[in-house]
Order: C-alpha cells, then structure tokens, then sequence
C-alpha cells in the first residue's frame, strides 16, 4: 500500500473514531474516585485532538495557538537525530509553557520522572500520571524518533482539554449540591452563588462531591479569612462571567440576554481556569515587593531574621520554618552564620502555590520564563558564544534590572568560564547558565540547585513542621542578635553574596545530531500517518474495553462535555 493510501486510511480511521466514540464522555466512563480519569477520557480526548490536529473543529485552534507559543521553545531545544525531542526535554518544554501560558505547574511533569506503561488499567489513572501515560502513548507510536512540533502541540492541546473537562465536572458538582438542574436557566444572584461555591472548592483543591451543602456554605462564608484576596477573586469571576455573557448574548434576543445557563457557567468555568493565575500573580507580586523592601544589598536575598520579622510582628506571611524552607530550595546557607531566604526561590515554590485541580497547581508567574523565552527566540539554537549572550543581556530589561546596563566583570568571566566548559559555547538549557541567569536577575530568576537536593511539597504535605513556632521565630532573632556584626560587613562585590558552584547539570546531553536536510518534507507527511496510526490504535483499545463499558450508569456524568 502507498504511503498516501497509509495517510488517507489513518485519517479515515481516526474519523471514524471520533463520530462513533464522540459521546464516550457522556456514556462509557466508569466510575472512578475524582483524583483519577478513566484511560479511556484521556484516549478520547487524545482523539478530539489528534482529528483537531488534521485541521478542523474547536481543537484545531487550539492546536495552531499551542504550536506558536511551543515554537520558539521547540527551535532552541537540543534535537536528536530525527530533529525531534527527546523525552526528558518533552517534559521540561511542557511544563514551562504551561507555566507561561496559564501558571499552572503541570502535576506529573517533573522531567525526572518516567513515563507509565500505555497498557494501564482501562478502571483508571491517577491524573497526575496522566502526562506520563500520554507522552508512554506518543513514544511508543514514534518508535524512538522523539516528538515533533506537531507531536508537542497536540500533547499540550490534550492536557488543554482534560483540564476544561475536569473543571465541567467539578461546576457540574456545584450545580448538584444546589440541586439545580443543567437545563436550568439562573439569574445572576444564583449563578454567582454556583460560581462562589464552585471557587472556594478550587481555591481550597477540595472535591465537591464529597460535602453536603450546608458545609460547603460553611466553608463558602469562611473564604474570606482562610483566603485573604477572596473579596477581589469573587470580583473578578463576576467580570469573567459577565464578560461571557456578553459574548454569548451578541445576536440573541433581547429577553434571551437576562437567561444565565449551565453553558454561560461551564465557559465561564473555563475562562477561569485559563486566567486564574494571571490574575492571582498580582498577590505574588504584592509578596515580592514586601521581600525587596528587606533584600540584603540587592542580593536577591533577605536575612532570615529579616524574613521572619513581620510575623514576630502579628503578619501571618512569612511563617515558614526553616527546615521547611531548605527543603523547598528557597534558602541560601552558603554563610551558616547568616542564612538568607532567595527571593525568586521563595516566591516560585509551592509554598506560594494554590491547590487549584487535581492536574495542576496556581502558582507565582516565573518572571525568568519571560527572559529565558527572549533568549532562545533571538538565539534560536540550543547554544551561544557568550559574547552573543552578554550583548543580548545587556539590552534586556526585567521588572527590576534595568536596560541597557553594563554587565560586571564577574558576570563577564563565569559566562565566559562556563562556555570554556563546553568548547566555546553557553548551553541555554543547563544548570550553570541558569545559575548565570540567577546573578544576572537575582530577583527574578531562582537559583538552580542540583538535582534531588530539594523537593517542592506543599505545607500541607510536609506537615505541622512546615511553619515555624513562635518559641523557634524568637530563638533565631536572639542568635541573630548575638552576631549583629553580620550585618555591617560589606562587599567589593554583590555577587559574593550570592553562591555559585562549579557543577554542570545539562538537559540533554550534547551528543544530538542534526536533522538530516530533507527531514522536514518527510516529517510532515510521516507525522500525519503517525498521528492516524495513533488514532487508530486509540480506537482499537475503546473496542476492546467498549464490552465492559456497556450499562454503565452515567448519571455521575451528566454534565460532562
């Protein structure tokens, strides 16, 4: 058979998939505790986005946005031979474009951590396994040739989508614990009502379905001491929803505009999602004001008797012992007599996160992405001469650095030390340039650790132990009255406050060949198959498993979409 006749069949096959198997959402997932998703959702939708991928429906654009924002990235990335990403660097370009996209820090996206084997169980996944289970799906497909744009893209536009059908779920569950109906139409009062209920649910990472109303009311009325912007956020989602509701009433009827309906929600729902940790970053960026205003001599860093001082004051910010500081990597103990807290370490750790979903966190906007992101779309390559990257530093601004500057002497010589390192060339995505990144924007860029040293846990996670007792916050402040000549010792250099260590950590080591040249033209046509063979291999696993899935009740999934 012709490699077009290939095409054509695998296209064929996965349209069919998609119009028989286009309700499985409605009607053929088993019940499973809402931590986990069925494999059969996550095939699904893998299908709805393949078929987008083949250019048409809502998914297509989706896809086609993913692909812009993935491609600069995608350009600088170390390749292998087939001119595709390897599966370490699969996950690390995921995981910053979802923190650039939306700040959601991806559950299972930790680059170190392996892929689970495509056969899981079709009872369900954990969600944050998820990622894992479709990256296993895509490698398997691929045979060892890595994922391409359009692989990365579609990998993305899937978690898109799972994520939007989880928060349907979840505003489904609002609906059912007010006991209103989805064909319901709603006035504003009762929709914010929904809404409200619906967002101290996922603010506080709780599963609706496992309160009565009367305690979710309860913890409803209590958002405003347990979450201190709650007055701002519930302004907010009324914008969000009364913002859809203009759009969705543009051309209707004028009687039509006052119908609030389960639709307006669940866009509404989704809106959310997708501009929740924009909106959220403005707390973050209230938090590292109130840090600058006690940096230690433009360090980036802040004492932590400092650190500690406005909760000896009656603040409830800044609380975090110091065991749990170090393990989340936000402490520099470089100087064991002055221990310091590193501004951007702290800021972007999950201290500072929110429990949003079971596939995600909110977390603070990492400023260094931005920087990081202009790097790689002028240098376009995995590597640079460090002259290359000082003139194009030197001209880059961030919220605290200004531009141009001259760049110091002991910038100078470690980027062009680190280049020594590898025969004349910066390697972007490594430890010691990220390290260089942290010097140059010690504010905004975190100090890179070396792997396994810490662990970014949640306070809930780690425990009692996780914020610091009172007795412990006035132990520290008498050592730190102790040694009070800490304080007056000066510098010749403010990056001899900083730390730096000589250990190189690369992404992908640097033995990536080129594509061959005509690699693109045979990509193309090879992705397409590859995709249609993907779609049929999903179909072909909904077919073994449909006999298990007939009768199953789906009145836990009435407002799935």
């Amino acid at each position: 058979m012709s490699s077009c006749n290939l095409v054509l069949l695998g296209v064929m096959c996965a349209a069919l998939a998609v119009r028989i198997e286009g309700s499985a959402f409605l009607h053929a997932t088993p019940q499973h505790s809402a931590d986990r998703v069925s494999t059969e959702d996550v095939q699904n939708t893998l299908l709805s986005e393949i078929e987008g991928s083949l250019g048409t429906g809502i998914a297509s654009k989706r896809i086609s946005d993913m692909k812009a924002l993935l491609s600069p990235m995608f350009v600088s990335m170390p390749k292998n031979s087939h001119g595709n990403l390897e599966h370490v660097t699969v996950r690390y370009v995921l995981h910053r474009v979802f923190v650039q996209r939306h700040g959601w820090s991806i559950k299972g996206l930790d680059p170190k951590e392996e892929p689970l084997n495509s056969s899981s169980s079709a009872t369900g996944i954990l969600k944050d396994h998820v990622p894992a289970y479709i990256q296993s799906m895509f490698e398997q497909r691929l045979e060892g040739r890595g994922l391409g744009l359009q692989e990365l893209a579609v990998f993305a536009a899937t978690m898109e989508h799972l994520v939007h059908n989880e928060a349907v779920g979840r505003l489904g569950s609002a609906l059912n614990l007010h006991e209103l109906l989805p064909t319901s139409s709603m006035t504003p009062a009762v929709a914010d009502t929904v809404l409200d209920t619906y967002m101290m649910a996922y603010i506080l990472g709780e599963h609706l379905s496992n309160m009565t109303l009367s305690y979710a009311n309860s913890m409803t009325e209590q958002m405003p001491e347990i979450f201190l912007a709650w007055g701002d956020t519930q302004q907010f989602v009324r914008k969000v929803r009364q913002d859809m509701s203009n759009a969705m009433a543009v051309g209707s009827e004028p009687s039509a505009k006052q119908e609030l309906s389960f639709a307006l929600l669940v866009k509404t729902a989704e809106t959310i999602g997708e501009k929740f940790g924009k909106f959220q970053d403005g707390e973050c960026t209230g938090l590292k004001s109130a840090l600058m205003k006690m940096e230690d001599r433009q360090s980036g860093r802040v004492r932590l008797v400092d650190f500690y001082k406005p909760a000896l004051d009656g603040a409830w910010q800044f609380q975090e012992s110091i065991a749990y500081l170090r393990q989340l990597g936000a402490l520099d103990e470089s100087n064991p007599e002055d221990p310091r807290v590193m501004i951007p370490n702290y800021l972007y750790s999950q201290t500072n996160c929110i429990a949003s979903s079971d596939y995600y966190s909110v977390c603070c906007l990492n400023e260094c992405e931005d920087l990081q992101g202009h790097l790689e779309k002028q240098i376009a390559g995995p590597e640079a001469t460090p002259e290359r990257i000082a003139g194009l530093v030197a001209t880059l601004a961030s919220s605290s650095v200004p531009a141009p500057r001259q760049l110091s002497e002991t910038l100078r010589t470690r980027l062009d030390k680190i280049a020594e390192e590898h025969g004349g060339s910066v390697q972007l995505h490594g430890r010691l340039f990220a390290q260089w990144m942290h010097h140059a924007y010690p504010r905004e860029c975190p100090y890179p650790h070396i792997s396994g040293t810490t662990s970014q846990q949640s306070a809930a996670e780690w425990g009692d132990d996780a914020v610091a007792t009172d007795e412990q916050l006035r132990e520290l402040t008498a050592q730190a009255n102790s040694t009070s000549d800490i304080e007056a010792k000066e510098v010749e250099d403010m990056h001899d406050l900083m730390m730096w260590s000589h250990e190189e950590e690369l992404l992908v080591a640097r033995n990536a060949l080129a594509p061959p040249a005509n690699v693109g033209y045979l990509a193309g046509a090879r992705n397409v198959a590859i995709f249609a063979a993907l779609a049929c291999g999903v179909w072909t696993s909904l077919a073994r498993t449909s006999a298990t899935s007939k009768g199953v009740s789906d009145s836990s999934h009435k407002f799935m979409v």
